[in-house]
């Protein structure tokens, strides 16, 4: 995972003005970080993260802010001994999304693994496998659709 670690509502950089998606939280105790942290306080936070790094900016990817300065994605690391396992939470989010309870999801990446939100070319919360150059077995990936009534959506997930 080659992400930065942020926890600012609203950053300045060489990347612009910038911020995360409000659905995924832009605080540690808000959005869909603050239910996986309430779930599990003392769990490892190594592989989270939201803004891409360098590599991220030469390359599409949810990590990049957005054209309105948002950023659409974030990390969270797998750590089922510290009481987060981001690849049961990734299956419970999928199925939640092939339900249609989860319209925010554009997609979710788990353990080789990619599940697609509703409206995609693939349907909604099924996995096929991800060939992608990370794995992602330390972290699980949560992207959300890039329209404010999307990633500015504060209602709970459900997860907590």
């Amino acid at each position: 995972m080659n992400c930065i670690k942020q926890m600012n509502v609203r950053n300045k950089g060489k990347r612009g003005d910038w911020r995360v998606a409000i659905s995924l939280g832009a605080t540690t105790r808000d959005g869909l970080l603050g239910e996986i942290n309430r779930s599990a306080p003392k769990r490892n936070k190594e592989d989270d993260g939201s803004i891409g790094d360098a590599s991220h900016s030469s390359r599409t990817s949810d990590h990049n802010p957005n054209k309105a300065g948002v950023v659409c994605a974030r990390d969270f690391t797998h750590d089922p001994v510290g009481g987060f396992n981001a690849h049961s939470f990734a299956d419970w989010l999928a199925k939640r999304v092939q339900n249609f309870k989860e319209p925010r999801v554009k997609y979710i990446i788990s353990n080789r693994r990619i599940a697609s939100g509703v409206g995609q070319n693939y349907p909604a919360g099924v996995w096929r496998p991800y060939t992608g150059s990370n794995p992602h077995t330390h972290h699980c990936h949560v992207s959300v659709r890039s329209t404010p009534q999307y990633y500015d959506d504060d209602a709970p997930w459900g997860w907590v």
